[in-house]
């Protein structure tokens, strides 16, 4: 098994009007999150042998892109889900213990935290308070010099 991917079985729910109404568990795998081009980080399920032993070369059976304000729920100790905005199909992932789970949504966490959102209520309240007293906004007003800054100083 490779280093952080964890033995999960892998349910899935169709949307309104499809399969219905029922969970279908579509068999074993292996949950890890991974950084795959051009999909950035993702939650990838890697095919599993029948006797439980992880196939050479892994074999991706299948790859959810992970975006900032994604809702993934922790259902219980060991179960993760998630349901597809565009199609509104539900995925639940089941994992043998309460620690695989958490290892997986601490990996998933960071991702989903969005950074424009992520202290825009101090952000705000800077810039309101210096539009109040006259002085500049934080990090300067003018946006285009400073991605222009930006564009210059990466290589």
């Amino acid at each position: 098994m490779a280093s952080g991917a964890y033995p999960v079985q892998f349910l899935h729910l169709p949307a309104a009007g499809g399969g219905g109404g029922q969970w279908r568990n579509l068999g074993a795998a292996y949950a890890a999150v991974r950084f795959l081009c051009p999909q950035g980080q993702s939650l990838v399920l890697y095919a599993a042998d029948p006797d439980g032993q992880q196939q050479q070369p892994q074999r991706i059976v299948f790859v959810y892109p992970i975006l900032p304000g994604d809702a993934f729920e922790r259902l219980d100790g060991a179960t993760l889900s998630w349901a597809e905005p565009e199609s509104g199909n539900e995925f639940a992932l089941c994992f043998l213990d309460d620690a695989a789970c958490g290892a997986v949504c601490g990996a998933i966490a960071p991702v989903v935290r969005s950074p424009a959102v992520d202290g825009i209520a101090d952000t705000l309240a800077g810039l309101r308070v210096a539009r109040e007293q006259g002085a500049p906004a934080p990090g300067g007003g003018d946006i285009a010099a400073r991605l222009a800054q930006l564009s210059i100083a990466r290589p």
